[in-house]
């Protein structure tokens, strides 16, 4: 499988590193997406590990995820983390365990959006719910993620109001495993995890959803999540979100 909607590489004529056949140790490993900034995820033991491998980036930092996903794990189901490093070349990987169910993103999912798009909402909300805010070292600020963009400053005026939560950091579809049934069984993807406002997990999630199922689902999605829609917080974290990413 690949992840829709990426740019992704041909993954089935794809050589394996040889960090990553090292951590398989003889095991069945083979590829399964890739993402646009260089790295590729590979199976190991078919599903019961994985390894994400690549070059260095910003939004590849196996080090930053790993202590996120130590920190989470006992309010949410995310993977444990077995491993990460950086091999001769200078490329990172980040080993893991794997969880049941298969990623929202996946074909099976798009054709059902009517059970996968208000599970979404419920899920994320789930996350904001269960992760304590008081006691999360890590912030997703407006503050902070404007000083990280390329280019200097962005001209962002007329904050809204903080609503806090620990965000997720990057509530795209993929980044959720649905079981059999469309239940929400576990989250990926959190290198960016922190305190933020709901709704700069929100309207990343909105737009990963319209980019695969079109905007009309959008009310659905929120209605799962219990929030009526915020045309104002929704658009300036929308702004953000595509400035930075």
């Amino acid at each position: 499988m690949t992840i829709p909607g990426l740019p992704h590489l041909d993954l089935r004529d794809l050589t394996i590193p040889a960090a990553v056949a090292t951590l398989a140790a003889g095991r069945s490993v083979h590829p399964v997406g890739d993402t646009e900034y260089g790295t590729v995820t590979f199976s190991v033991d078919e599903g019961a590990e994985f390894i994400t491998y690549g070059p260095p980036s910003r939004e590849f930092r196996p080090a930053d995820e790993a202590s996120r996903l130590a920190w989470a794990s006992p309010y949410v189901a995310v993977p444990a983390v077995l491993g990460h490093g950086e091999d001769a070349d200078g490329y990172r990987w980040l080993h893991r365990t794997g969880l049941p169910g298969v990623s929202a993103a996946a074909e099976e999912w798009r054709q059902r959006p009517e059970t996968a798009v208000p599970e979404l909402g419920a899920a994320l909300r789930r996350f904001h719910d269960r992760v304590p805010a008081a006691d999360c070292p890590w912030e997703w600020s407006i503050t902070g993620r404007v000083s990280q963009l390329p280019n200097g400053a962005y001209a962002f005026n007329c904050w809204p109001a903080l609503d806090e939560v620990v965000c997720h950091g990057d509530a795209r579809t993929s980044h959720f495993l649905l079981d059999s049934d469309g239940h929400c069984v576990g989250y990926l993807g959190l290198g960016r995890l922190g305190v933020g406002d709901r709704w700069a997990d929100l309207a990343a999630a909105l737009q990963g959803l319209s980019s695969t199922d079109g905007d009309g689902w959008r009310d659905a999605f929120l209605a799962g999540y219990g929030i009526a829609l915020d045309t104002h917080k929704l658009e300036f974290y929308s702004r953000l979100w595509n400035a930075a990413y």
